[in-house]
């Protein structure tokens, strides 16, 4: 009878902890971790550049290098995601990705060659859980998938904040920015820990059908919004690493500088989630992609130009505006493709060429222009050229046209020439 109970006991506390490791909570909790994990990392470098380049000696190209790298891993590892999700399954490679956040972020703590090192880990891996975990949201709530990603668009930018408003309390709590940089690896380790039950869950790969770009490399439209996204990402990854040196360059403290970049983190939530909504909704999205196009670019000169007292307006103008243009850019590769395949293609090609090319003109370009000027006003010319570019682009993306690949281009053609 005792035997009886004890197996009875243990067969209900296997039956409980498997209702809440398979329950959909579980599977949310662990992509909300994940999704909090895609910034931390590389954004709580940007408040200490200037301490990394004392302490080892780097020259301002060197620092540039440093602030690019995990921005141009974000598109050059991308392709590898589909191919490692079919041979490994999802659940496996995101463990693994969130694994190497937490090496990455150990190895910059043991000098130069490891900084780097380590970045380009960090880089790769986000990479890889930034197009998996999409899939994995599809995948397990097809009838929630609005809500969830709008949930994981806002913990992206939360992550963002928290790490860059703590910058100064832990730099001062730890003692040195190695260890505030460490930090980063703990949040990693709690997602990797509360991904492993999901890979009892799902026991077989579920990775996307790998995109071939090359079919619609000659449509204009995705060129546009292949463009649209690099620039956009150019100026969001250019404050993301020297936002709080600009801050800096007006007087501000580290703490100080942390907590307005931050905000502006916080209020790129609030448009992230409700422009691909309203934008959803309209057949031309020229007017909305223009709107966050001037925001941005006014947040940006603002930083510069503005009164100091001035500068936390202008950093929610600046969130308000990149937070738009990033939920806008994601938006128009669905909006802008008839079929799911075109879609696959249409993403693939821009968050792959979008992420070299906007790490490339981005925080690199700005580095070595500051570098070679040391002026921040040079740097406003940039960003204003750069603004240009982009709203040109985005009133070509937010045409209500679709991409075409070539095989659609010589059907259509075959129609016309019937009809005529």
């Amino acid at each position: 009878m005792e035997t009886h109970n004890r197996h009875h006991s243990s067969g209900g506390r296997q039956t409980l902890r498997s209702l809440v490791l398979h329950h959909p909570a579980w599977a949310a909790f662990a992509i909300f971790l994940i999704a909090f994990n895609l910034r931390p990392a590389i954004t709580s470098v940007a408040p200490f550049l200037a301490e990394i380049q004392q302490d080892y000696d780097l020259s301002g190209a060197w620092i540039s290098v440093l602030t690019t790298a995990p921005v141009i891993c974000l598109g050059l590892f991308g392709p590898l995601a589909p191919p490692l999700a079919r041979r490994f399954g999802n659940e496996a490679v995101l463990l693994a990705s969130l694994i190497g956040i937490v090496v990455g972020c150990v190895l910059r703590s043991f000098g130069v060659f490891p900084l780097f090192a380590g970045t380009v880990v960090i880089g790769a891996s986000m990479s890889v859980l930034g197009i998996l975990t999409p899939v994995v949201v599809k995948r397990d709530f097809p009838r929630h998938v609005g809500r969830m990603m709008g949930a994981y668009t806002m913990l992206i930018s939360l992550g963002a904040a928290v790490s860059t408003a703590s910058a100064a309390p832990f730099r001062a709590a730890l003692g040195s920015w190695h260890m505030t940089l460490l930090v980063w690896a703990l949040p990693a380790l709690a997602a990797a820990i509360i991904v492993i039950p999901q890979l009892f869950r799902h026991r077989h790969p579920h990775g996307p059908a790998v995109a071939h770009v090359e079919s619609i490399m000659g449509d204009p439209i995705a060129w546009q919004v292949t463009g649209y996204l690099a620039l956009v990402s150019a100026l969001a990854y250019a404050v993301f690493t020297w936002g709080p040196s600009m801050l800096q360059a007006r007087g501000l403290s580290l703490a100080a500088s942390g907590v307005i970049v931050s905000v502006s983190y916080i209020a790129q939530m609030a448009t992230g989630l409700l422009v691909p909504m309203i934008a959803s909704r309209q057949r031309d999205q020229r007017s909305m992609a223009a709107l966050m196009v001037v925001l941005t670019l006014a947040g940006l000169l603002g930083f510069i130009f503005a009164p100091v007292w001035s500068l936390t307006l202008f950093s929610i103008i600046l969130g308000l505006g990149q937070g738009g243009a990033f939920g806008l850019a994601l938006s128009l590769i669905v909006l802008r493709s008839g079929t799911p395949h075109v879609a696959a293609q249409l993403s693939s090609m821009s968050q792959t060429i979008g992420y070299i090319v906007g790490g490339g003109i981005g925080p690199f370009a700005v580095g070595i222009i500051h570098d070679a000027t040391a002026s921040w006003r040079t740097v406003a010319v940039f960003y204003v050229i750069i603004g240009v570019a982009t709203l040109f682009l985005g009133l070509g993306a937010g045409r209500a046209k679709t991409v075409q690949t070539a095989s659609m281009k010589k059907t259509g053609a075959r129609r016309a020439a019937g009809a005529a």
